[in-house]
C-alpha cells in the first residue's frame, strides 16, 4: 500500500537541514568567499575592460550569474548528506520509520532548496551593495521575484544531487562526479558572455543547459534584460524550461532516494 505523505516528516527532515546549515559557519563562509571572488575578480576587474553587455556594467550582467553559481554549489553539494546519512547510520533510522519515502526526500529537497536560496539572497544583498543594480522601485518587485526563481533552481538541483548522492556510497566519489558535472554548467550558463555572441554550436550547448534559464529569468528580474535569442517573451520560455527541469529533477531524486539501500 502506498503510504500517504506526511507533513510532520516533511517539516521535520526539513528543520533538520536548517539547522545543520546554520551549525556549518564554515561551510558558509567559504561558500560565500568563493562566490564573492568571482564577483569581485570579473565584474570589477575583467568589467573594467570590457565596459559592459546590453546597456548595463559588466557587474551588473554577470552578478545574476554568479548568484547562480552559488545556488548551483550549494544546492547540488547537499546531495551529499545523503551519503553521511548512510554512513552514519541515521539513514536507516529514517529508512524504518513508519513515513513514505517521499515525505522524507521531500523535506531533503525543501531545506537544500531554502539553505541555498538563503546564500543566493545574501549574494543579491552583497552584488548590490558593490553597486550592481540601480535602486528603483521595480527592483524591489523583481528581487521578490528573484527569491522565487532561486528557490526553483535550487530544487531542481537538490533534487540531481539527492539522486547522485543515493546512487553512490562514497563522498570521493560523489564529489568528483558532481564537479564534472558542475563545472560545464555553470560554464555554459552564459554567465560571463552573451549567447547570441557565441559560435552556433555553443548556443545549443547553452540552450540544453537548464541554468543558463535561470541566470535568464534572474536578469530579468533584477536587471530587467533577458536574451533576445528566446524571443519576445523571453521570460515565460526561460520559466517554462526552468519549471520542467525541477519538476523532472525533483521526480528523479524521489525515484532512486525511494529505492536507495541501508
Amino acid at each position: 500500500m502506498v503510504q500517504p505523505l506526511s507533513f510532520q516528516a516533511i517539516y521535520v527532515i526539513l528543520l533538520r537541514e536548517l539547522k545543520r546549515y546554520w551549525r556549518a559557519k564554515a561551510r558558509i563562509i567559504a561558500s560565500m568567499a568563493q562566490s564573492l571572488f568571482f564577483l569581485v575578480t570579473f565584474g570589477m576587474g575583467l568589467g573594467g575592460f570590457i565596459g559592459g553587455f546590453g546597456g548595463v556594467t559588466y557587474l551588473s550582467y554577470i552578478s545574476p550569474g554568479i548568484i547562480a553559481m552559488s545556488l548551483l554549489f550549494a544546492s547540488i553539494f547537499s546531495g551529499v548528506s545523503v551519503i553521511f546519512d548512510r554512513q552514519f547510520g541515521f539513514l536507516k533510522e529514517m529508512l524504518i520509520a513508519p513515513v513514505s519515502r517521499t515525505s522524507i526526500v521531500i523535506g531533503k529537497i525543501l531545506g537544500g532548496a531554502t539553505t541555498a536560496s538563503i546564500q543566493g539572497v545574501i549574494m543579491m544583498v552583497l552584488a548590490g551593495f558593490m553597486g550592481a543594480y540601480v535602486l528603483t522601485p521595480r527592483l524591489f518587485i523583481g528581487a521578490v521575484g528573484a527569491i522565487g526563481v532561486m528557490l526553483l533552481i535550487t530544487a531542481g538541483f537538490v533534487g540531481l544531487g539527492v539522486a547522485i548522492g543515493s546512487l553512490l556510497n562514497d563522498f570521493h566519489a560523489f564529489q568528483l562526479l558532481v564537479t564534472f558535472v558542475m563545472w560545464p554548467l555553470f560554464i555554459l550558463s552564459g554567465v560571463f558572455f552573451p549567447i547570441d555572441a557565441a559560435p552556433p554550436i555553443v548556443q545549443i550547448a547553452i540552450l540544453l543547459d537548464p541554468l543558463f534559464y535561470g541566470v535568464e529569468l534572474l536578469r530579468w528580474c533584477l536587471l530587467g534584460t533577458i536574451t533576445p535569442i528566446l524571443g519576445p517573451i523571453g521570460w515565460l520560455i526561460a520559466l517554462a524550461a526552468l519549471f520542467a527541469f525541477t519538476a523532472v529533477m525533483v521526480g528523479v531524486g524521489t525515484y532512486f532516494f525511494s529505492r536507495a539501500e541501508v
